[in-house]
Order: structure tokens, then sequence, then C-alpha cells
């Protein structure tokens, strides 16, 4: 099986060190290279192509998120995985918004790391359980129950369904309407409805969904 091309990028040298050295451990994974910051990254990811980038968002020069936006910009078939401490609500949708397919804080322990980036490689959202409560919190009487969900899904048309399959990973909507050939605004509309349909607010949340019931 061909290696897990990763690159690591986290402007801490002690973190950055003790990541590639966990990384090389898996037998799945070869780490091809490491930068301190955002545009070490754009860079660096030009010139070896990983599959998975595990990105830190706060870094000087350029933060992790403007770099995920202009890496996946230029490169639409790297992973970007968030690696962070913050667990903040407006980071987590401004890395998915800017095309990141997961988002994990440092305390996941080393073997699920290891997991979730073999799993990002494959392009399915990738959350910690944290993070994941955030997206998703605990039922209210206002959202809906999880079958109510699954019913929502399978009244979604065919179109409906391949649109959200992409969004689980991570697909912007340029990138939906050149996989789909069709426009853009079209595109932008079946996200929309989508969002209407499920009652939810943006598309992280959607992304979550379809990784939920196997839209891959």
């Amino acid at each position: 099986m061909t290696p897990i091309r990763l690159m690591i990028i986290e402007d801490q040298w002690m973190i950055r060190d003790g990541l590639a050295a966990l990384a090389q451990i898996a037998d799945n994974i070869d780490v091809v290279a490491t930068g301190a910051d955002g545009t070490e990254a754009i860079a660096l990811a030009s010139r070896h192509q990983p599959d998975v980038v595990l990105m830190d968002i706060k870094m000087p020069k350029l933060n992790g998120i403007e770099a995920t936006r202009r890496i996946k910009e230029s490169h639409p078939t790297i992973a970007v995985l968030v690696l962070t401490t913050f667990e903040e609500d407006d980071l987590i949708h401004d890395a998915f918004a800017a095309g990141a397919v997961g988002y994990l804080t440092k305390d996941i322990a080393a073997e699920d790391l290891a997991d979730a980036i073999a799993t990002a490689a494959k392009g399915i959202v990738q959350l910690t359980p944290g993070v994941a409560a955030r997206v998703f919190p605990k039922p209210s009487a206002q959202r809906r129950e999880l079958d109510d969900e699954a019913e929502t899904i399978s009244h979604l048309t065919p179109r409906e369904r391949e649109v959200l399959r992409l969004l689980a990973t991570g697909a912007t909507n340029p990138e939906i309407g050149r996989q789909l050939h069709i426009s853009k605004g079209t595109a932008k509309n079946h996200v929309s409805a989508i969002l209407r349909q499920l009652g939810i607010k943006d598309r992280t949340q959607a992304a979550v969904i379809a990784s939920r019931y196997d839209l891959r």
C-alpha cells in the first residue's frame, strides 16, 4: 500500500518534531515536509504535493485558515486537517469554509491522530469529540431527532444527494460545479436547499451529516 504523504505545519518546533516522529511510526504515513507558518505551508504544498496537510491555525506571517484557503484554491485534491488547541466556533466555521476536511484538537491520542490522517486522505470529515459537540450541540426541543434527519435525507433528490456527498469531502461551490458539470450558482442553490431541508445553518454541519450517513 502506498504511504500517505503527510506535511506538518506547526510554529512550535518541539510540537512539530514530535508530530513528525509520531507520524513516522505509522506504517502507512510518510512525512514529506514540515513548516513553521502559513507562508511556508503554501510553498511546501506546491513543492511536495502531499496527500494530507496537518495544519496549525495561529501562526506567524500567515495563519492556518488563510493558508488552507490558498492551498485548496491551487491544489484542490490536497486534504487539509486542522490540528489546534482552540475550539472557538468562529475558527471551526472559518476552517471548514476555507476547505479543511477536519478539525482536531491537540489533546487527541496518537493512534487516533494516525487514524484521522488516514481517513482524511479519503476525503472524509474528521472531528474530535469536543469539536463535534460544538458543531452539533446536545439535542433540544427545537432540534430534529436523528430519525427525522434520516428521513429528510431519504427525500433529497439524486442531485442533492450528490452535492451533499461532495460537501462531505470539503468541496467548495466551484469544485462541486466542476465535478457535477453545473454552474457555481447552481451548486450554491443546491447547497442552500440542502441546508434548508436539513434545518441546519452551514456546510460544516452538512458535511458531518453526510459522513454520518456514509454519503461519500
